[in-house]
């Protein structure tokens, strides 16, 4: 959340520091998102006491995701402008275990409100862009079957940057498809418990491919 803060604060001075001498030129944008995301889940589970871990499972996965987006952005002149970007939410594939058995369990992980706050610099090869920029994620533990226990929520932010191609239309309208990848801080959550269960998620990476149409002003 500081990194997203500190990222938000340094675009809006940039912003401000501009405003002097140029127009804004405002956009917004609505995508569809492809995305492969990999991870690193660790559960561990806490003794009576909750002083010691007695078992430890470590699980590496991938997963694809689609979801759709919106973002607003404002051109600060022909080279550099700057934008946020909103995401709903999308889930991970369940993982079961006990399967069939009557302590059968299911845990999966749903990441709601992607937020990236970032800059885009055009260059000089058509309409060929760079991006970069900080993103921030809900991560919410669930679980059906087992303990029965609930997990509370996270957050974590992490860079991003890709390429991109904006095609001009007509009438303040383009077409953009881009590439990013982005890097995530670990996350760690709990079900409370004395003799609790924590599960971390570790190493997130993800490549998104988007799909977008903008309308400037």
């Amino acid at each position: 959340m500081k990194k997203l803060i500190i990222a938000i604060s340094s675009i809006w001075l940039l912003t401000v520091s501009s405003a002097m001498s140029i127009e804004f030129r405002p956009s917004i944008g609505i995508s569809g998102n492809m995305a492969v995301y990999a991870a690193t889940g660790t559960e561990e589970n806490f003794n009576l006491t909750g002083a010691a871990v007695d078992t430890t499972v470590n699980e590496h996965g991938a997963f694809v995701a689609e979801y759709g987006s919106i973002f607003l952005e404002a051109a600060l002149n022909d080279v550099v402008s700057v934008g946020l970007d909103y995401a709903g939410s999308f889930e991970t594939p369940e993982n079961v275990s006990n399967e069939d058995q009557g302590n059968q369990r299911t845990v999966s992980a749903e990441f709601s409100d992607l937020t990236t706050i970032y800059a885009k610099v055009n260059v000089p090869l058509g309409g060929t862009y760079l991006k970069v920029g900080m993103s921030q994620v809900d991560v919410t533990s669930n679980e059906n079957g087992g303990s029965g226990n609930t997990y509370g929520n996270a957050s974590t932010d992490g860079l991003t940057a890709g390429l991109g191609y904006n095609h001009e239309v007509d009438n303040g309208l383009s077409v953009r498809l881009e590439v990013t990848v982005s890097d995530f801080g670990d996350v760690s959550v709990d079900n409370g418990q004395t003799n609790k269960t924590k599960i971390t998620v570790k190493e997130m990476i993800g490549a998104r491919g988007t799909l977008s149409i903008v309308k400037s002003f």
